[in-house]
């Protein structure tokens, strides 16, 4: 796969285009995600008001309105920011010459495995957990924008490796989904039970390696 197959992967599954601003345009624009996460984990998303979010960030309506319409379309701002920093990570992980799939995705497993465990991501999933039975739309938009949308990247990126006849794959995309199962396992959901005891680095490095040696153990060409 080439460089700019990759670089793609980000262009692809990033958010769409922001609004021309300034540097404090930016600013306005990330207090509004940042004060709308604090509060859609205090409040929930359904009792959390425009009027709230514009207090405690100190923005308008109108710049609130510029840059993501309504309430929905913050809640999709701040997913398709994890989505990007995600695909970010498989994109800087297999450019350059030379880069093996083990160090490509040992590295992108790594990067997954941090973002997902980042107070940013969480504070997503523990809302949609505790609330996407009631704003359905928004729990869809989740999904393809997240997880589906790695997975279609991740199995690209497989594709290529299959084509170039370095590793194996008959299903892409069934590979990319069991690749993101093993390299993620139980770390989300025992996170989410026990915030306090997240697993150190180590641990990690040692949890995505085992994870890459056994997805390449069952892939490799030849």
């Amino acid at each position: 796969m080439s460089d700019s197959t990759l670089n793609d992967l980000v262009r692809e599954g990033g958010p769409a285009a922001l609004p021309t601003a300034g540097p404090r345009g930016l600013a306005r624009r990330q207090a509004m995600l940042d004060a709308a996460r604090r509060l859609f984990i205090e409040k929930g998303f359904e009792k959390t008001t425009l009027t709230d979010i514009i207090a405690q960030s100190g923005g308008s309506r109108a710049t609130l309105y510029e840059h993501f319409g309504d309430k929905a379309g913050l809640f999709r701002a701040m997913m398709e920011e994890n989505s990007t920093n995600i695909l970010k990570g498989l994109c800087a992980a297999h450019t350059g010459e030379g880069v093996t799939p083990e160090t490509g995705l040992t590295c992108f497993g790594l990067h997954l495995v941090r973002e997902l465990l980042s107070e940013r991501v969480v504070s997503v999933l523990r809302i949609l957990i505790a609330e996407g039975a009631r704003i359905p739309d928004v729990a869809d938009s989740f999904f393809r924008i997240g997880p589906d949308t790695a997975v279609t990247r991740l199995a690209d990126y497989l594709q290529g490796l299959s084509d170039a006849g370095v590793l194996r794959i008959a299903n892409p995309r069934d590979a990319a989904q069991a690749f993101l199962g093993m390299v993620t396992g139980n770390l989300i959901i025992r996170h989410l039970i026990m915030p306090d005891r997240l697993p150190p680095l180590e641990e990690l490095d040692r949890y995505v390696r085992q994870a890459v040696a056994l997805f390449l153990n069952g892939t490799k060409a030849g």
